[in-house]
C-alpha cells in the first residue's frame, strides 16, 4: 500500500488540538495510502491523551525519531529507516536542519515549505507572505498532493462514551447554553473576570444557561462565579471521571456559543461544533486563529486601542455572542 508521512516537531496538547483539522482529513485526501505521522524530537498528543479522536485517522506513530541530516549517521537514532520508502512526504516545520534530515528519507515526492520552498519538489503558485493561521499553511501543503477539501464545516468526531456522559448537563432543549472559558496561563492574556460576569449576567437575565470551564489554576474564581450568578454550571465537576480536555470537547456539541481568553482551553473548545468566540490581546489573532472553521471568531484589542486585553469593551463582546446565537444553526 502506498505511504504519506506528515512530519512535525511535535504536538503538545494545544497544537495537537489545533492541527486535528488536519487530521481529520487526511484518509479522505489519501483514500488509499496507509496514513504516518512522526515528531522529529518532540512528543506526539496523538499517541496519548489525544488518541481517541486520531486513531481512526492514522496508522502509524513514530514519536521522537530524532533525525540527524549528516550521512555518516543513521537517519533516525530510535527507529530504522534506511529501508522504508514513502510515496509523499510532507514536512510541515521550517527549521533547515531537519528538512535535511528528513530529505534524507525515500521518497516519491517530498514537500516542504522550509527555507521559501527550495527542497520542495512542488511548490504552490502563490507563497503567501502575510501572517497567517499556520494550520492553513499545512492545509496549503496538502492541496498541492491532494485533492482539496472544503473545511469550513469539518468536525471531528467525539466518541458516543463521553458523549453520552456530558448531554444530561444539556437536557433542555429550549436552552440557550452560553460558555465560558476565563483562565489561562499567560496572565497578561486574562479578559478580567468581572467583564465575564458582566457578559455572563446579561445572559442568565435572557434565561441562558452559564456554563463554566475551570481549570486547575482558576478553581479560585469559583466563589466569585457562585456569588454572581445563581445557577452556574461548572461540567468538569459533574463528570470528574473525565479527563477535562473531554469534557471540554463534548461540552461544544450542545453549547449554543462559547467565548474565552487566547488559552489552552479556547483552541479546545475550537472543535468547530459551537460559534467560539476569542479574547485577543496582547498576542496577534490571525496566526493561532482558525480561520478556515465557520464557528470560530475573534475581537482583538488592538482594535481598541492598544495590546492590553481589557480594552475589549464588554458591549462588543455581548454584541458578538448576540449575533452567533442568532445565526447559529446546530
Amino acid at each position: 500500500m502506498k505511504k504519506v508521512l506528515i512530519f512535525t516537531n511535535g504536538e503538545p496538547i494545544g497544537e495537537g488540538i489545533l492541527k486535528l483539522p488536519i487530521v481529520g482529513q487526511l484518509k479522505k485526501r489519501f483514500p488509499n495510502y496507509e496514513i504516518h505521522w512522526m515528531t522529529d524530537r518532540g512528543l506526539c498528543i496523538y499517541k496519548s491523551r489525544l488518541k481517541k479522536y486520531t486513531d481512526q485517522f492514522i496508522d502509524t506513530i513514530w514519536e521522537q525519531a530524532e533525525l540527524s541530516p549528516f550521512f555518516w549517521s543513521k537517519i533516525s537514532k530510535k527507529y530504522n529507516l534506511e529501508n522504508q520508502y514513502f510515496d509523499i512526504v510532507i514536512d510541515t516545520q521550517k527549521a533547515v536542519a531537519r528538512t535535511i534530515a528528513l530529505k534524507r528519507l525515500n521518497s516519491k515526492i517530498f514537500i516542504s515549505s522550509s527555507a521559501n520552498w527550495i527542497f520542495s519538489d512542488i511548490k504552490p503558485k502563490v507563497i503567501h507572505k502575510k501572517r497567517r493561521f499556520y494550520v492553513r499553511n499545512i492545509l496549503d501543503m496538502l492541496d498541492l498532493v491532494s485533492e482539496k477539501i472544503e473545511e469550513n464545516f469539518i468536525k471531528l468526531p467525539i466518541p458516543e462514551r463521553i458523549l453520552s456522559k456530558i448531554s444530561p448537563i444539556f437536557k433542555n432543549e429550549n436552552k440557550i447554553y452560553l460558555g465560558i472559558a476565563p483562565g489561562s496561563n499567560t496572565p497578561a492574556r486574562i479578559w478580567d473576570i468581572k467583564n465575564y460576569i458582566a457578559v455572563a449576567k446579561h445572559f442568565e437575565k435572557k434565561g441562558a444557561v452559564i456554563i463554566f470551564f475551570l481549570g486547575p489554576i482558576e478553581k479560585h474564581l469559583r466563589p466569585i462565579i457562585l456569588r454572581e450568578i445563581d445557577n452556574p454550571i461548572f461540567p468538569e465537576e459533574i463528570n470528574s471521571d473525565l479527563e477535562g480536555i473531554d469534557v471540554v470537547m463534548a461540552s461544544t456539541k450542545f453549547l449554543n456559543c462559547a467565548i474565552a481568553n487566547d488559552s489552552g482551553v479556547s483552541q479546545i473548545l475550537s472543535t468547530n461544533y459551537c460559534p467560539l468566540i476569542k479574547i485577543i490581546g496582547p498576542t496577534q489573532g490571525p496566526k493561532f486563529i482558525n480561520d478556515t472553521y465557520n464557528n470560530v471568531d475573534y475581537i482583538e484589542s488592538k482594535d481598541f486601542g492598544g495590546s492590553d486585553v481589557n480594552l475589549v469593551p464588554i458591549k462588543e463582546v455581548i454584541k458578538k455572542v448576540e449575533e452567533k446565537i442568532g445565526d447559529f444553526k446546530r
